[in-house]
C-alpha cells in the first residue's frame, strides 16, 4: 500500500467536467439522440429538426464506416472540443454529445439508460419487428401512439441523467424510516395487491424524488425482486404519468375529492424487453386531521424533496398483466390508504417521504469534532450497496444546492465512478490504524470549487463532497466514521429481505 498526502492527492482542476459551467435550465451543453440504422432520427432531446436530421446521417455514416473497416461498434469521437458517445442495438443508434467534460464511458453509459426507457415506450419486439419489415418505418409514429413518451424521454434528459445519482451508481434510492413502520407499509402493500387481477408488483414511493418506500411482489413469483434498472424505468415513468395526470386535474373544484391516477402500458426492460405491462400510479393521503402539526420547528428546516407536496401523500403504483384491471387497481390504492391511516401509519410514512437525511441529522458523536473545527467541510455524500441494489444520498448542502452546483457534483461523481472501476488505488496511509491490507480503494480529488473522495469496499462504496479546504487527512477520518454509523443504520436507510 502507498501512501497519499495532500501533495499527492488527484489534482482535478485541468478536469473540464468537474468545473464546466452548465449552460441554463434548457439541457442545451448535453444532447441525446435515437436514430434507425438507417439514419433515420427517432428522438432528439433538443426536438426533432432538419439539424437532427443531418446529424443523424452523419452518425450513421459514421457508425457504417466503422463495422465496414473491421472496428466493430462505433463507441464514441471528439469533435469541436466536444465528446460524442454511441451505443448500437440490432436496430437503434443512440448518441450522446457534451462538451462538459464527460468522457465516452460516461455518456455511453448515459445512453444505456435512454435505450431503456425507449424500450419501454415501445418494446424491443416492437422495434425489431417494424423495422425489420421496413429498415425506413418512421419510429416517431410508434413513440406519439406511447404513453406519453415525450415526456418521459424529456424527464430523463434534462433531470435524470443531470441529477439523479441512482443513475450514476445503478442503484435506487430509499426513504429512511423505522423497520417496524416499513414492515407495516409492506404488509399493507402485499394485502393491498392481492385485491389486483394477475399483479406484478406493488411500489410505494415518495412523490417529489422518487425514493422507495416499498415494494411486493406475490409470493411465489419469479423474480422475487425488481431490478433496479426496471425500478428506474418505473419510477421514471410514475414522474411523467404523475405530472400529467395533476395536470389535469388543474381547475376541476377543490371540492373533488378523486385522486390525480394514469393506467396505461409500460415495459421493464430487465425483465422482459419485448412485453407490455400495465402500471397504474396515483397516490394515498394521510388524514387531513393528522396533518395540522407536520409543520413543526425542526421539520422547517429539513430539505423537502417537492415543493409542491403540500399535503401528507406518498406515490403508489400497481403493476398488472391485466389491461382491465383499472378499478381493481382503484380499489386496492383505497384499501391501502384507509389500512394505513387507521393507525396514522401513513402520516409516518409521508414524512419521511418529505424527509432527505442531511449532513446535520448524522448523529454529534460521529462527525461531530470534524464538522465544528474544520468549518463543516463536508457537503454531500452517497452510500451505495451494490448488492441491495440500493443507496442512500443525502440532502445537498444550502451552498451546493442550486442546479448547477448538483449537476457538477453529479457530474464528478460519475466520472469518479469510472474511475474507480479501474483504479488500483489504497486506503491513505493517515488512517488509524493504517488499514494496510484492506481491499478498500480510495481516491481524493482536489477542486476548485470542491473536493471528491470516493473508497470502494468489497461491499459498499461511499462517495463523499468536501469543501475544498478539506484535508486528505480530515477527508478520511470523517469517510471511516461515517462508514462505521451507516453501516449500522442500514435497516433504517433500506429495505430488507429484497436480495
Amino acid at each position: 500500500m502507498r501512501s497519499r498526502d495532500d501533495d499527492a492527492a488527484v489534482d482535478a482542476d485541468a478536469d473540464v467536467g468537474a468545473d464546466a459551467a452548465v449552460d441554463g435550465d434548457d439541457g442545451r451543453n448535453a444532447r441525446f439522440l435515437a436514430l434507425t440504422r438507417a439514419g433515420k432520427p427517432a428522438w432528439d432531446s433538443r426536438g426533432v429538426s432538419s439539424e437532427s436530421v443531418t446529424l443523424c446521417a452523419a452518425v450513421q455514416a459514421l457508425a457504417a464506416n466503422a463495422e465496414a473497416q473491421g472496428g466493430g461498434e462505433l463507441e464514441g469521437v471528439d469533435y469541436a472540443g466536444r465528446a460524442l458517445g454511441c451505443a448500437s442495438t440490432s436496430t437503434m443508434i443512440y448518441v450522446a454529445s457534451s462538451a462538459e467534460g464527460e468522457s465516452v464511458g460516461v455518456l455511453r453509459k448515459k445512453l444505456k439508460y435512454v435505450e431503456d426507457v425507449m424500450t419501454s415506450c415501445v418494446t424491443n419486439a416492437a422495434l425489431v419487428g417494424a423495422l425489420g419489415k421496413n429498415s425506413r418505418f418512421d419510429v416517431r409514429r410508434a413513440m406519439a401512439a406511447a404513453t406519453l413518451a415525450d415526456e418521459r424521454l424529456h424527464e430523463l434528459a434534462t433531470r435524470g441523467l443531470r441529477r439523479d445519482t441512482a443513475y450514476v451508481f445503478d442503484t435506487y434510492r430509499t426513504v429512511g424510516m423505522s423497520h417496524e413502520v416499513r414492515r407495516s407499509a409492506t404488509r399493507a402493500m402485499g394485502d393491498a395487491l392481492r385485491l389486483v387481477t394477475k399483479p406484478f408488483a406493488g411500489v410505494a414511493f415518495g412523490i417529489g424524488d422518487s425514493r422507495l418506500v416499498t415494494y411486493v411482489k406475490p409470493r411465489g413469483h419469479r423474480p422475487q425482486t425488481i431490478s433496479a434498472r426496471d425500478v428506474m424505468v418505473l419510477m421514471n415513468y410514475a414522474r411523467a404519468t404523475s405530472r400529467s395526470a395533476e395536470s389535469k386535474k388543474e381547475g376541476e373544484d377543490e371540492g373533488d375529492a378523486t385522486h390525480a391516477e394514469s393506467f396505461g402500458r409500460v415495459c421493464l426492460p430487465e425483465f422482459n424487453p419485448d412485453g407490455f405491462m400495465h402500471a397504474y400510479v396515483s397516490y394515498i393521503e394521510a388524514k387531513s386531521g393528522d396533518t395540522e402539526a407536520r409543520e413543526g420547528d425542526e421539520e422547517k428546516n429539513d430539505a423537502v424533496a417537492s415543493s409542491s407536496t403540500s399535503r401528507e401523500r406518498v406515490g403508489v403504483c400497481f403493476l398488472t398483466a391485466s389491461a382491465e384491471a383499472l378499478e381493481e387497481c382503484r380499489a386496492a390504492r383505497d384499501a391501502l390508504e384507509k389500512r394505513l391511516n387507521a393507525d396514522d401509519t401513513l402520516t409516518t410514512i409521508a414524512r419521511a417521504a418529505r424527509r432527505q437525511l442531511r449532513v446535520s441529522d448524522v448523529p454529534e458523536d460521529v462527525l461531530g469534532r470534524y464538522q465544528v473545527e474544520h468549518d463543516e467541510p463536508l457537503l454531500h455524500f452517497v452510500y451505495n450497496r451494490p448488492a441491495r441494489q440500493q443507496h442512500v444520498s443525502s440532502a445537498f448542502a444550502s451552498s451546493v444546492s442550486d442546479d448547477r452546483s448538483v449537476e457538477t457534483i453529479t457530474r464528478a461523481y460519475a466520472m469518479m465512478y469510472e474511475n474507480m472501476t479501474e483504479l488500483d488505488g489504497t486506503v491513505d496511509a493517515t488512517t488509524k490504524p493504517p488499514m494496510e491490507h484492506s481491499a478498500q480503494r480510495v481516491r481524493y480529488e482536489r477542486r476548485k470549487r470542491d473536493s471528491v473522495l470516493a473508497c470502494v469496499g468489497g461491499d459498499f462504496e461511499i462517495y463523499l463532497t468536501f469543501k475544498p479546504s478539506a484535508t486528505v487527512t480530515v477527508a478520511v477520518a470523517m469517510c471511516n466514521r461515517l462508514c462505521v454509523w451507516l453501516r449500522v443504520s442500514e435497516p433504517e436507510l433500506f429495505l430488507e429481505n429484497l436480495v
